[in-house]
Order: structure tokens, then sequence, then C-alpha cells
């Protein structure tokens, strides 16, 4: 038998001694916290990875992580301990709280075991999780790599090693389990993907209507075109319309409103993100593009060439994406943007935030992200997961921005679920500019 597998004895023999808790909480009756096979999945990987198991704790109210993962509500008085081990033949975690605690719990399908005082609290760490399990991952990042998911105490890190356990960030696993799409996710993702980059055109046109014969328009009045635009093509807004001019490309989502109003003028950078999803479909995953138009007749000969590289660092990150993955490599989220960000510019401060997000219904909280900037994000790029890719550059009067969503397929595939944008568009140019800015480059 397997050497590791040996260790993991003990345990399947304590399920079978008493535990100190009553009816209230019980294995065989009580709700999952998670799923039977997300829970056979990520022992699967656990085993892999070399994890003995996946510990969370918490004391007081619970965080989003203990909330929105494990479904956790409420608070405790007193610190807690819920152990899922990596053995397979395990099919529920272990709970480990006080007394008084009781009812916060009630009605999980766990294995509890209670403690009154600090020693009994170790004594039971020791018994239920050191005698079986030496190397667990627990929300925490070494030295701060990764700010939000770092959740776990000094001192809670200090007791488990002075068990004899070794601590070992759960970054993957949480981005991994949190944030992988279902294959609704993709084809609703996908489909909107479609529909989204269909907009593009009908706001190039509406707005060169109005340029072209002198017509005033305003950035708010093409925000409100661009919302009417998406209920047409059946689709709803999953956040604030992006419609920046000039400096205000700079901020990273800029909404027009009444108030802040500006005039959209000719030979001015305009920078349009939307994100939105299919209408009525609660579940439906979304889509987030963004593009950078120029109302002119051409693009400045300066702007073209700052789009090159901003292009060619797009064409850098699906290459390494591409090249590790498809190979079956490891690849983590810091090396996709620092090979990116060294074909942007010299300065790696040209572009202030990360190469790209997980694209995730959860926000920017949990997933791996394109960051070796605002972070060192050391948590692996795996198949079934999303992302945006948003090169850029920033100087002091304007950005120059663009946003793609892209998709790693069980085949480890990537997919970019809408065309890339290769060339600034100048609304005011000649006809057929639109499907050259998305044409893919001529291979040698």
């Amino acid at each position: 038998m397997d050497r590791r597998l040996l260790k993991f004895l003990p345990f399947a023999l304590v399920l079978l001694l008493p535990v100190g808790s009553r009816a209230a909480i019980d294995p065989k009756s009580g709700r999952d916290l998670l799923a039977p096979e997300i829970l056979r999945s990520m022992q699967n990987y656990m085993l892999e990875k070399r994890f003995d198991g996946w510990l969370f704790t918490g004391q007081g109210r619970f965080d989003d992580i203990d909330s929105e993962f494990l479904g956790l509500k409420g608070e405790t008085r007193h610190r807690w301990f819920i152990f899922y081990p990596a053995m397979a033949t395990l099919k529920k975690p272990f709970l480990i709280y006080h007394a008084d605690d009781e009812r916060v719990f009630d009605g999980l399908s766990l294995f509890p075991v209670t403690y009154r005082s600090r020693r009994e609290m170790k004594e039971a760490i020791k018994a239920k999780i050191f005698s079986v399990a030496h190397e667990i991952g627990v929300n925490y990042s070494p030295g701060l790599q990764v700010p939000e998911i770092s959740r776990i105490d000094a001192g809670t890190v200090e007791l488990l090693q002075e068990i004899g356990i070794k601590v070992l960030s759960s970054g993957s696993l949480l981005s991994f389990y949190h944030t992988r799409w279902t294959v609704q996710d993709v084809e609703t993702h996908k489909s909107a993907a479609a529909r989204l980059d269909s907009l593009l055109p009908l706001a190039i046109e509406y707005l060169k209507e109005k340029l072209s014969h002198g017509k005033k328009i305003t950035d708010l009045e093409l925000a409100d075109y661009v919302l009417k635009s998406l209920k047409k093509l059946g689709l709803e807004p999953a956040g604030p319309v992006t419609l920046a001019l000039g400096a205000n490309t700079l901020k990273e989502s800029y909404e027009p409103d009444r108030k802040n109003r500006q005039a959209i003028g000719r030979d001015t950078l305009v920078y349009l993100e939307v994100s939105a999803r299919q209408k009525g479909n609660a579940e439906a995953m979304f889509a987030r593009l963004g593009w950078t138009l120029y109302t002119g007749a051409a693009v400045p000969e300066g702007l073209a060439n700052s789009w090159a590289r901003i292009a060619a660092a797009a064409d850098t990150a699906l290459a390494v994406l591409e090249s590790r993955l498809a190979g079956g490599g490891s690849l983590q989220g810091w090396e996709v943007d620092r090979a990116s960000r060294s074909a942007l510019s010299g300065d790696p401060n040209s572009l202030p935030r990360p190469f790209g997000y997980n694209l995730n219904r959860r926000g920017l909280r949990f997933g791996v992200r394109f960051d070796d900037y605002l972070a060192h994000d050391d948590r692996e790029v795996m198949p079934g997961l999303g992302f945006t890719l948003e090169p850029g550059i920033y100087l002091p009067e304007y950005a120059l921005r663009l946003c793609a969503d892209l998709f790693i397929e069980a085949d480890r595939s990537v997919t970019l679920t809408s065309p890339l944008q290769r060339r600034i568009i100048a609304v005011l140019g000649p006809a057929g500019q639109l499907v050259e800015a998305f044409a893919p480059p001529v291979e040698n």
C-alpha cells in the first residue's frame, strides 16, 4: 500500500469512536457544506498536489470565504476548525468547536468534536488532524503575496506549527473550486460574448453619424445608447457602462452622469467597456469587453505605435498560456503578467494594475489573476477558469486599454471568446477598418 495512504488509517478508525457532541450536528442526516461531487474532485486534487487536507478556521462572524464557499452563517463566540481530509474514503469533514457554539453549526453534516478549554482544543487538533495530516492547506498566503486570500491569523499558524503541522497555501484550491465555470457558465458566457461583440459596430455607427453631421453628442448619451442596444441584443448589464473620454480613460471604471457629462468632440480618445449577460437568466455567466476608439479620420502615429505594443503584449500572454498549458505543464498567474508586461514597456508602472483578472460571478477576490504587480499571484492557472485580458499603457494624459475574455478548456487549450482588438478604431475612418482592427496577425 502507498506509504501516504497508511497514515490515514488511524484517521478512519477515529470515525468509529464516540464524539463529545449532541445529535444536532450529524454526519448522516445533516446538510453538506460542499456537494459530494465537489468534495470528491477536491480530494483528488489534494492528493495529486500532496495536501493531506484543507483546514478552515475562524472566530466571530464568518468571513466571505466561509460564507460564500462553505455556506456558513452567523457568528461564533469561540475558535472553530473545519477540516476536509484528502483521503477519498473519508466523505465528511471534522468540526472542532466549543460547546457553546452548538447552535451555529446545527443541522450540518460534519463529524463533531467539542472542546471547553484551550488544552482540550489543542488535544482535539492533535487527535483529529495532526495524527493523520502533517501538511495541510489553509487560507493563507506566504509573505502576503496574494493579500485577499490570507485570512488565517499568525497566532493560529504558530499553534498549528507548534503541534507539528506544516501550513500550505490553499490559494489554488480556493480559486479552482470557488471560481471554476460549469458547463452552463461556459455556454452562457460564450453566447453573451458573441452578442456583446456585435454591440461595437452599432456604437461606432451611432457615434459616426452624430460626428460626421456636426450633431452634438455626450458621453452620457452614448452610454445610454449602449444600454438600449444591449436590450435589443437580448442582454442585460452586469455592471455600469464605462464610457471615458481623454483623461477619464485613466480611471478604471468611469461612469458618466448628468452632472459631469462631457461632449464628445473630434480627435478624442474614447474607451468603452461593457459587462453583460443573457437577459432574464439569473444563472447566466457574464462577458466583459472593452475597446478604444479615436474620433478622427485616422489614428495618430504615436497612438498607433503604442497600441502595437499593447497587441504584442496580449499575444505574449496568449502564447505563454498556450505553450505552458498545452504541454501539460504548470503555470502560475504572476508568470503571465511578468512575461506580458515586458512587451508593453520598459517601465512596469506603465500598467498600474494586473494584466488580467479572473472572470467569475464573485468579483475579483478569490480567483487567480495574471498579476505580478499588485500581488505576486502564485496560484495555479488551470482548466475550467475564465479570465479577462487587459493590457494597457497609462500615460499622464490618457490610457490606451482593451479588455478581452478567454477561457481555458478542459483539454487545456485557450479560447478567446471574442476577437482581440489589434488596432485603435478611427470612428471617422474608411469603411472596412473595423474588420482590419480585429484581424489576427499574419503568420510568417
